[in-house]
């Protein structure tokens, strides 16, 4: 019977289709995905263009990605100097790693983000994002404050509105819409956190972590948009 079960075995790997024969060991595979971010972003890219309804706005926000433990954060030399120590106000915590910014659409798709070192700051990454997929409307929170990029982004017909601080006037009815607007993206990263494990990239080598990034979020995309 044994024999028997050993041959039945033997005979389906002689039958595999030939795509699937002379595959590289694990590793090289492991190695072969790692570099396949771009061809992961080309095709990302491509449904947003092309399947994607035009939205009513976009949401940005960030979110950490820490690499150790806080105990560790003064000891830890992965992806250094482009990782750094940073301050999350959202947890409240010090952590040393990346920072994720994120455009979203009102439909839930990300169509740009960026990766930074943990201690850049919000505001900086609204251009680059804006390059990456400029929207008439883009929504912020409390942490985009400053006045400077609401003003570059006016002269080129971006709206970019953000909620105010507690010491800053404006009403109450207009920072309750914002702040159930705002409520969609942060569904959207527990959705990632909880899915895909987003916050907590394992990956040891820079092409590896961004192509575990877009091999997320074109999952993400191609569920959204179907």
């Amino acid at each position: 019977m044994a024999s028997r079960t050993r041959h039945d075995q033997s005979t389906a790997i002689l039958s595999l289709p030939s795509g699937f024969q002379n595959l590289p060991e694990r590793s090289r595979f492991s190695r072969i995905c790692a570099r396949t971010n771009r061809l992961f972003q080309l095709i990302r890219c491509a449904l947003i263009r092309t399947a994607m309804p035009q939205p009513s706005y976009t949401i940005i926000d960030s979110f950490p990605i820490p690499l150790c433990q806080n105990i560790r954060n003064r000891r830890a030399k992965l992806f250094k100097p482009n990782a750094d120590i940073g301050y999350n106000d959202t947890k409240r915590m010090w952590y040393y790693g990346f920072k994720g910014s994120f455009e979203v659409t009102n439909q839930g798709v990300a169509v740009a983000y960026t990766i930074t070192a943990a201690s850049k700051h919000d505001i900086k990454m609204v251009p680059t994002l804006v390059n990456q997929y400029p929207c008439q409307h883009i929504l912020g929170d409390a942490g985009y404050p400053s006045q400077k990029p609401h003003q570059q982004l006016a002269k080129i017909g971006v709206d970019f509105w953000t909620s105010k601080r507690r010491n800053m006037k404006q009403p109450k009815a207009n920072q309750r819409l914002l702040k159930r607007k705002r409520r969609h993206i942060e569904t959207i990263f527990s959705k990632w956190v909880s899915y895909f494990d987003l916050e907590h990239n394992r990956a040891r080598s820079l092409a590896g972590f961004q192509t575990r990034i877009e091999q997320c979020l074109f999952v993400d995309t191609c569920f959204r948009i179907n």
